[in-house]
């Protein structure tokens, strides 16, 4: 049904960006203070049949400049031409805790149809424990029109936890489309994402050395290319200036996987969600008109 769904969507929104209007400019307030609360069902790494479910809350601070965000989620504006700006790019990837070497197999462990929400994950089982990602980098965005945004995500990965480590790089081809106009209250749209990694960044996810191999379980080295092929829709609802409630479905495959060999893949199709509500205690009256969403 997502699937059916996200196609039709794609094709009536591609039909509406052919005939958009112009790109115009949003607005948003120069100060804002808030907190967010946010939910994730998601897969340890993409080709897992392990998954998380997890809450977070914390507070945010923005300040906007026209090319510049700068508070807990930093953002950079560089227009190179009409419509075409260079971008701060960012992404955060869940740590991963390995199960002990002589866990006993949790029931459909091995399962592609399986949903395990578990907080080890048994595939990696006397594996090396993975740390958290951040992803720092730029993102090549070209804003088609009101409804139709182009972008390529360039990230270096580095540890979280005992000093920056650099692991490589994960790059990206998206097209994202919405029914909405930028300047609306509302969001409704999908879009689709091509997820490559260097041999690092793939090393990292879906290596297995050769200390670590197991009977079932033997030794393979990652190479560079294509991770997965990933469909999403979202929507989003600014229910007044102050609040606003968001969420997403992910569809991830690895059938084509340049990893989809990796013995730590145990499905070629993952599906996440995300939602949350944002409120801004505070606004300033100032404004900052920009292309963005």
């Amino acid at each position: 049904m997502l699937h059916k769904f996200f196609w039709s969507l794609v094709l009536g929104i591609l039909l509406g960006g052919v005939l958009a209007s112009p790109l115009a400019a949003i607005t948003k307030p120069k100060w804002e203070l808030g907190l967010m609360h946010i939910e994730a069902f998601v897969p340890h790494y993409a080709g897992s049949n392990h998954y998380y479910f997890r809450s977070f809350n914390f507070p945010y601070g923005i300040y906007r400049l026209e090319s510049l965000d700068v508070g807990s989620a930093p953002k950079l504006y560089l227009e190179l031409w009409e419509d075409i700006h260079l971008e701060l790019a960012l992404g955060f990837e869940l740590p991963v805790e390995a199960d002990s070497a002589n866990a006993t197999a949790p029931t459909r462990a091995t399962d592609a149809t399986a949903v395990l929400v578990r907080d080890k994950n048994y595939t990696r089982r006397g594996m090396t424990n993975q740390q958290a990602l951040l992803g720092v980098g730029a993102k090549l965005a070209w804003y088609a029109n009101d409804h139709l945004t182009l972008s390529a995500p360039y990230l270096n990965k580095r540890t979280l936890g005992g000093g920056l480590v650099n692991v490589g790089n994960n790059y990206s081809l998206r097209a994202v489309f919405d029914l909405f106009d930028r300047n609306s209250d509302y969001a409704l749209g999908g879009g689709y994402t091509l997820d490559y990694g260097d041999e690092g960044f793939n090393q990292f996810y879906y290596g297995v050395p050769a200390t670590d191999a197991l009977s079932d379980r033997s030794a393979y080295d990652a190479p560079a290319g294509l991770i997965s092929r990933n469909e999403h829709v979202f929507a989003s609802a600014q229910i007044t200036s102050r609040l606003t409630l968001y969420g997403a479905s992910y569809r991830t495959k690895l059938h084509d996987a340049v990893v989809r060999d990796s013995p730590l893949v145990v499905t070629k199709e993952n599906q996440s969600f995300v939602w949350g509500i944002r409120y801004a205690f505070w606004q300033s009256s100032e404004t900052v008109n920009r292309l963005e969403k």
